[in-house]
């Protein structure tokens, strides 16, 4: 493993270290002689067009290309927006150059090279934007979007469908900028036919406020937007896919989108019960050799909350489910003024089943309580929602933006559970429990957001209204019987109790901004938010009546109404600098809130009123190093207010097996991030890293102050500790190599949390320090059109150090290796894929399996001319699936096993008919 590791880190360092021996400069201008600044100025080889670097020119139009050596013929083109594209051939090039001025024709006037076939743009890189064209990107011919992206230096999609670039998350994916379904983009990806797509874009993602305003964007995240080609943007896309297998599974999907022009109308439907999203990719192998959605394999992951770790051995979706879902998407341009971004309708119903088994190690100071139980249960829940997004420009200059969203929520479930905690093998407590929830869910939000720019360039006022109104109904149904072993004898605390809650959440929002430039690049903003938060909880308790047979005999002490309300004003100024390579952007605020809660609990009334004046601070500074060089860094502080449940110092005795009690005297938490990220993308040599460091101290932290009586129940209250902190980093390596038909990725990556954490445990404080560590490797080797081999590895070690606990110390380690395997036979008529998986565990209790292996296989056909597929599946072929999580914190350890879906057979048919311009494809 260090071998390994060391072979890694020196083929990083090389990379980075090489560097071009020599430059050609130039600066670029239009007809009127102004500069022109982001124009694409790249170096193509003759022989094949291949790309030899790439760079963008700067405010005055200069730039400067870095290269080698050429002894081959190249050819230089210059391309930028309205301007005719300028190319100058080289015979070789052995010194650097320079060009002088250039300058460039409005479209229309082209400058041609006899017998020199030059392509479009690859790439375009302005600001934190980055564009890539999708010509550029080979895929199959009848490859889905979700493929373009596979084939970008630095873009990964994890086997839960998590999306990052350069190790940034993704959260939203637009198509022509606009939502297709859902904002995450997981219906376009699986549907929509990579052939149709001109570009490709990934941006930071900006709130519809920043994008309506211009103002720079805050978020930490990515966007992606896919922008359809012009001439494929008319025309009908459908696919259908039916299947039936062993064990009654089965999968049907149904997809049919029109586009003209702005207009684009789509309706989907689906059913299933193979824990599928219901929509699948048109891939012969839905889950070998691309993003896996029906398999949902989680396959020894690690991911880390705060202090807690998560080991995933194995995985898939909890429980079994049978889900269906129908929905209907539009979108228009509704005049010259009116843009309707979204108008959707969706409705599921599912019903999922859940077993589970878990054994639980508390940490106490002088003993383990073990805590092992069992439950088993059904939940069916239907869901109805609404929502729509119009964009309204009153002028050039003055914007309305309406977004209200309605959703209906209803659903019933059901569990049965059992435990029982042990002292050194002794019995301390049991417990056996039945419970139902039957609950509806209401909400409505709606959305208005006014915007006016002057025409001074970079004044502008805003208004934004944002309000929530939500009210759940729930009927509670806990019939238990619990057990207590104490020295002075047996105890019981038997249950059999019907619980209606009732919970009201009001939110309105109102804000007001005004910005004023101070220079070209500089400005200056003042805003005004207002917030009103209100609620009510009410919670009435019926103990089962004999006398009556029903519920009647009311519960006064578990009984509970509870009231808040919440104003807070915070007046906030911010300054920013946007440059061509620099985005700087800092805020300050004041949070001026006012908190009133009135409750009544086991007939005593509790009345509590507390005011915070709280500042808080945010800066950001981005810096474009160089042509696809990006460093960010960001720090911010805030204070968080404790819940009114934590503030009220009442009982709840709810939980039989534990008994909750506010405390008053709660100070805030000030939290203070800090994170500092730089990634460098060079497409030239189908390089991509990114290196992301980040560091979180809480002082005032609110923790449990839990002590435990003779027979392990649990008596908490809270308290506020200081000095916890965590620290992160990751990094991550992709490089090509590309030679005739074949292409080999390798993308080592890397990832450590360590987290410090001290509180209190049955009355004595404690320290814990929890280290994890997460090395891993894909390689991915693809002969062309014949044949994709993707091996990985993963390692998900962990270990923390604890004081004043029964034991100093936990470790534990995952290790997952894959490997699939994806054969194209007869011109890519019949596929053939493998997905080879196995898994190992360390330190898993007594019960658990600690490894397994899991294979998935499918054999595809396709005919009349690709239009129809037919296909034969089995997924986990040994029948040995399982999924097992470990978590790790910093006060118990527990392993947990899950029911999941095994091993069945699927035989089914998929049918597309794509219409573009006349035209089936």
């Amino acid at each position: 493993m260090k071998k390994t590791l060391l072979l890694l880190a020196l083929m990083f360092t090389a990379f980075i270290l090489h560097a071009q021996k020599l430059h050609i400069d130039g600066k670029i201008s239009d007809s009127e002689k102004k500069s022109i600044q982001n124009a694409t100025v790249y170096l193509l080889k003759e022989k094949d067009s291949s790309i030899v670097n790439y760079t963008a020119t700067n405010k005055e139009g200069k730039f400067s290309l870095k290269i080698d050596d050429m002894k081959e013929p190249s050819i230089l083109k210059i391309d930028a927006e309205k301007q005719s594209p300028y190319s100058k051939k080289f015979e070789k090039i052995d010194q650097s150059i320079s060009l002088g001025d250039i300058q460039l024709e409005k479209k229309g006037i082209v400058n041609n090279i006899d017998e020199i076939k030059i392509t479009a743009s690859p790439v375009k890189i302005k600001k934190d934007t980055i564009e890539f064209s999708a010509s550029a990107i080979k895929v199959r011919p009848d490859s889905k979007i979700e493929e373009l992206l596979k084939q970008i230096p630095g873009v990964e999609i994890s086997n839960e469908g998590k999306i990052t670039v350069n190790g940034k998350e993704v959260d939203q994916i637009m198509i022509n900028g606009k939502p297709f379904f859902d904002k995450d983009g997981k219906i376009a990806l699986q549907n929509l036919p990579a052939d149709i797509i001109k570009n490709i874009q990934f941006t930071t993602t900006k709130t519809k406020e920043e994008e309506l305003s211009g103002k720079a964007p805050k978020s930490q995240n990515t966007t992606i937007n896919f922008n359809i080609d012009e001439k494929k943007n008319k025309g009908l896309l459908t696919r259908l896919t039916v299947g039936y297998g062993s064990d009654k599974r089965y999968e049907a999907s149904g997809l049919a989108s029109y586009f003209k022009g702005d207009t684009k109308v789509s309706i989907l439907a689906s059913s299933n019960n193979i824990n599928s999203q219901g929509f699948s990719r048109d891939e012969v192998f839905d889950s070998m050799g691309s993003g896996r959605n029906a398999w949902m394999m989680q396959g020894g992951s690690v991911s880390t909350v705060g202090s807690t770790t998560y080991y995933n051995q194995g995985g898939g979706t909890k429980g079994i489910q049978r889900s269906t879902t129908i929905g209907l998407n539009y979108s228009d341009k509704m005049g010259k003024n009116a843009d309707l971004d979204s108008f959707s309708l969706m409705h599921s119903d599912s019903n999922t089943e859940t077993r589970s088994k878990t054994s639980r190690s508390t940490l106490l100071p002088d003993y383990t309580l073990q805590t092992n139980s069992e439950s088993n249960g059904e939940n069916e829940s239907k869901q109805y929602s609404f929502d729509t997004s119009v964009n309204v420009k009153l002028d050039s200059l003055t914007s309305i933006y309406f977004s209200p969203r309605f959703s209906k929520n209803s659903s019933f479930s059901f569990n049965n559970s059992r435990s029982s905690s042990l002292k050194n093998g002794s019995l301390l407590n049991e417990s056996n429990s039945y419970s139902s929830n039957d609950s509806e869910n209401n909400s409505f939000n709606p959305n208005i957001y006014f915007s006016r720019r002057f025409k001074k360039k970079g004044r502008s006022v805003s208004a934004n209204i944002n309000s929530s109104i939500s009210e759940s109904k729930r009927d509670n149904l806990n019939q238990s019987q619990n057990t207590f072993y104490q020295q002075s004898g047996t105890t019981v605390d038997n249950r059999d109790q019907l619980a209606k809650n009732k919970n009201q959440n009001n939110t309105f929002n109102f804000n007001a901004g005004y910005t004023e430039p101070i220079s070209d690049s500089s400005s200056v903003s003042f805003e005004v938010k207002y917030e009103t938060r209100s609620s009510r909880d009410l919670r009435n308790v019926n103990d089962f009546d004999n006398a009556t047979g029903d519920y009647t005999k009311y519960n006064q002490l578990l009984s509970n109404n509870m009231r808040q309300r919440i104003n807070q004003i915070s007046p906030e100024l911010a300054y920013q600098i946007n440059k061509n390579k620099l985005n700087f952007w800092a805020s300050v605020h004041l949070n001026i809130s006012d908190m009133k809660v009135n409750s009544i609990f086991n007939g005593q009334q509790y009345d509590l009123q507390k005011n915070f004046v709280l500042p808080e601070y945010d800066l950001n500074l981005y810096y474009q190093l160089g042509e696809g060089k990006n460093l960010s860094i960001y720090n911010s502080s805030n204070y968080t207010i404790p819940t009114a449940e934590q503030l009220t110092p009442y009982k709840d005795e709810t939980n039989p097996l534990a008994t909750y009690q506010g405390n008053p005297d709660l100070k805030n938490t000030w939290t203070n991030n800090l994170s500092l990220y730089f990634s460098n993308y060079n497409k030239v040599k189908d390089l991509s890293y990114y290196i992301n460091v980040g560091f979180t101290y809480r002082n005032n932290d609110i923790i449990n102050f839990t002590k435990y009586d003779n027979a392990g129940k649990q008596i908490v209250t809270y308290d506020n500790v200081s000095g916890n902190k965590s620290i992160n980093a990751s990094g991550g390596l992709s490089k090509t190599l590309k030679w005739n038909n074949n292409k080999l990725t390798i993308s080592p990556r890397f990832s450590m949390n360590y987290a410090y954490n001290n509180g209190f445990i049955d009355g004595q404080s404690f320290t814990s320090n929890s280290y994890n560590l997460n090395p891993g490797l894909n390689l991915v080797y693809e002969i062309k059109d014949k044949m994709t081999i993707k091996p990985s590895y993963r390692l998900g070690y962990s270990f923390s150090n604890y004081t004043n606990y029964s034991i100093n110390k936990i470790n534990t380690a995952n290790q997952s290796l894959k490997l699939e395997l994806t054969n194209y036979m007869l011109k890519g008529g019949f596929v053939f894929g493998n997905d080879f998986e196995y898994n190992t565990s360390s330190n898993i209790a007594p019960g658990f399996k600690k490894d397994f292996y899991f294979w998935n296989t499918s054999l595809g056909y396709s005919f009349y001319k690709k239009q129809f597929t037919a296909k034969v599946k089995i997924y986990d072929v040994l029948n040995q699936n399982q999924s097992v999580k470990r978590t790790i914190t910093d006060s118990y350890f527990e392993d947990r096993e899950d029911l999941i879906l095994k091993r069945y057979i699927m035989f089914s048919i998929s049918m597309k008919l794509n219409k573009f311009a006349g035209k089936k494809m």
